[in-house]
């Protein structure tokens, strides 16, 4: 039997077998993008709608669906250039219930910011909230429910006030944020004033709103939050984030007309007013950091309370930015990561990566660019998990010998971009074009979307990109959601569609490799690709049949379709194939099996490598003592090796470097006296494979006389 959850005199809808909404943007009001849900496979395309009824090229930030536990999905799309609806789709089947037109208006703009609705407990179950005009909003009661209730609107400076003056309102005040949630009912918006509001809000300043389940409201101007003169604005698309506890709402404020100079705060939750500050800062060199109105990045809290937030760096000659980390009352500036400016970081359990010995409890997942021609990019565009505890040093000219969080794996693009490799730049590739991804403890997975048309599942148990699925051709655009439903299906948006994946019905194949790790496959080496094809076994009954396999890989930016062979399954429903001659690059390889397909990618570098490490010995104590880590080719003449060394000793992380002309040095003076294990751990970059290398480094004791 489902169980109502009471919060104070609210009951949420009883959750469908256990399952959790999704009640806005990045899944929850502290927008870590964890799911608990199992995910399912992304073998097919359940159901497909349009999020764009309107698609001819606006550049646009599209709004995440939510979803209620009973699996009702509720999709913002726009119908018009700066026009609205939110669509009700049953979650399993795609039907559409109901659609909601709204009279939302957009602010100023460049990129179109995100029109985001939220779920909240109300005070008869669950109760969606959407943006209207004039910065009112509107909510539905028990969405669910098809035909949906009549809508209810509200305002935070007063509903009379709006109807008194609806056109005053309506051409200066504009909700310009995704709308947050908590569990008590209560919602949180950022709102953008043009020009002068009317009374009562009689200001040119932005601010930021809550609105309670019984309609009461509360606001406060930016300027005033902040406690500074030069603030008047909130930051478009930026979603307010809540403390674990709910006590504290993190949102960002900026000066007007210049987006070089704002905070984040941190406000009561209650009362909206100010309980914390920071002015945002480049890491580099002190200077006031940029709060793009273009970015889509929110503030993320951690499990712990710290805080995170990405900005632009100024001067802006790097457009990566920077991923900025607070404690939670903002007054511990800690390490930074190496981009963030355009996207939500996530939380990653450490318990999810199976290779990780550091002491952190949870890592950060980040989009990770290298803009071509940018500070010296090649275009090898990546996502990344970060320890927020642990350091390395910055590989970039302009960052050079800034501390920051240290990369635990990274994931470059598989697909070569046309245009940049056209344009001299023969490593580059397609970006991961999320603004927030969806993270799922359940199966170690992440998913996240490309530009190339892709969607991915980074199986972390295997550093693996276990699972593919082409959406769409690839497309240049802004960032995007992932979400997981509450039954698991995945759904991501590409080329103004939102998609919903999942398992196939019937007989399912999957593929794996005897090589998956993203690190470590070389060109020249045996490979075996094994597809298990499942279902009807279940039921007792074997299946019979053969399976395809088939590769698309690239030359320069053209893709390479060849067929592998065709093998008959095994009475476990298995078949494999082995391999030795693909060539270096990407690979996408699919199993098929009757209407049944699965694709994964074998990543193939170009060479081996080896590590030769060395040390200044004998060591003391009282001395320090310098390590060496020189990558060397296997193959000569196929270039330097490129990327991180990480130094250990033992388990313990002493150092993470950028290879500079192949080597990277490290000197400490604080090993203890006795015997170590030092390692060197070369994380591979797309030419080169990943390689290790040991030695005993013996640490003499005190050697100074006992005084007596």
């Amino acid at each position: 039997m489902a169980l109502s959850i009471l919060l104070g005199s609210f009951a949420l809808l009883p959750a469908a077998h256990g399952q959790t909404p999704i009640t806005g943007f990045a899944g929850n009001a502290q927008h870590t993008a964890d799911y608990p849900q199992t995910a399912q496979n992304i073998n097919a395309v359940h159901w497909s709608t349009s999020v764009d009824l309107n698609n001819n090229g606006t550049l646009i930030h599209y709004g995440a669906p939510v979803m209620s536990a009973a699996n009702t999905v509720f999709v913002p799309v726009k119908t018009a250039d700066g026009q609205f609806q939110v669509s009700a789709f049953n979650g399993a089947s795609g039907a559409p219930l109901y659609t909601l037109p709204t009279d939302y208006l957009l602010p100023t703009h460049n990129w179109i910011p995100s029109y985001n609705p939220a779920l909240a407990p109300g005070p008869s179950g669950t109760r969606l909230y959407y943006a209207g005009a004039g910065g009112t909003v509107y909510y539905i009661d028990n969405p669910d429910s098809t035909p949906a209730g009549r809508p209810v609107q509200l305002s935070f400076y007063g509903l009379a006030s709006y109807q008194a003056n609806a056109a005053g309102f309506n051409a200066t005040v504009f909700i310009d944020t995704p709308i947050t949630s908590d569990k008590n009912g209560n919602i949180f918006f950022g709102y953008r004033v043009q020009g002068t509001a009317p009374a009562p809000l009689n200001t040119t300043q932005s601010g930021f709103a809550r609105i309670d389940p019984s309609a009461n409201a509360t606001y406060v101007m930016a300027g005033t939050a902040a406690g500074d003169g030069n603030i008047a604005r909130d930051s478009h698309n930026s979603a307010s984030a809540l403390s674990n506890d709910g006590s504290t709402l993190y949102v960002l404020a900026k000066a007007a007309g210049m987006d070089s100079y704002g905070y984040l705060l941190g406000l009561d939750s209650v009362t909206l007013a100010t309980k914390y500050k920071t002015i945002l800062k480049d890491p580099r060199n002190g200077n006031y950091a940029t709060i793009s109105e273009d970015s889509t990045a929110s503030p993320m809290v951690g499990p712990d309370n710290d805080v995170y937030i990405g900005v632009l760096g100024n001067p802006e000659d790097s457009y990566r930015g920077f991923l900025l980390h607070f404690s939670g009352d903002l007054a511990e500036q800690k390490l930074p990561g190496a981009f963030g400016w355009d996207s939500t970081p996530a939380v990653v359990p450490a318990s999810m990566v199976a290779s990780y010995t550091g002491s952190s409890s949870y890592l950060i997942f980040s989009k990770y660019n290298d803009y071509a021609g940018d500070d010296g990019g090649e275009g090898i565009n990546r996502i990344a998990l970060l320890d927020p505890n642990s350091t390395q040093i910055d590989p970039h000219a302009s960052a050079n010998g800034l501390s920051e969080m240290r990369e635990v794996l990274t994931v470059a693009g598989v697909t070569p971009d046309a245009y940049y490799v056209a344009a001299g730049y023969p490593m580059a590739v397609s970006e991961w074009c999320v603004n927030t991804p969806a993270v799922n403890p359940a199966t170690a997975s992440i998913f996240v979307p490309s530009e190339d048309g892709r969607l991915y599942r980074w199986d972390l148990s295997a550093n693996s990109l276990a699972q593919t699925v082409s959406l769409a051709p690839g497309i240049g655009q802004a960032y995007v959601p992932v979400v997981l439903g509450p039954d698991g299906t995945a759904y991501t948006i590409n080329g103004g569609n939102l998609f919903a994946l999942g398992n196939v019905s019937g007989n399912a194949v999957s593929v794996t490799s005897t090589v998956p790790d993203l690190r470590n496959a070389v060109a020249g080496q045996p490979l075996t690709f094994i597809a298990q094809v499942s279902g009807a076994a279940t039921q007792g009954v074997a299946p019979s049949g053969s399976v395809s396999f088939h590769d698309v890989s690239f030359e320069g930016a053209t893709p390479l379709s060849i067929p592998l062979d065709t093998v008959p399954l095994d009475a476990t429903g298995k078949a494999s194939i082995k391999v030795s001659g693909l060539a270096a690059g990407t690979h996408f390889i699919t199993a098929t099996f009757g209407s049944s397909s699965s694709t994964m990618v074998q990543l193939i570098h170009g060479s081996a490598t080896a590590i030769k490490l060395t040390s200044s010995t004998p060591a003391r104590k009282d001395r320090s003592v310098t390590f060496t880590a020189t990558v060397v080719p296997a193959l000569p003449g196929s270039g330097v090796p490129t990327g991180m060394v990480t130094f250990m000793d033992g388990g313990a992380v002493l150092a993470q470097l950028p290879l500079r002309a192949g080597a990277a040095s490290f000197n400490t003076p604080s090993l203890a006296a006795g015997v170590h294990s030092i390692g060197a751990v070369y994380s591979s970059d797309n030419v080169f494979a990943a390689s290790t290398a040991a030695l005993t480094q013996r640490v003499d004791g005190d050697p100074r006389p006992v005084r007596r």
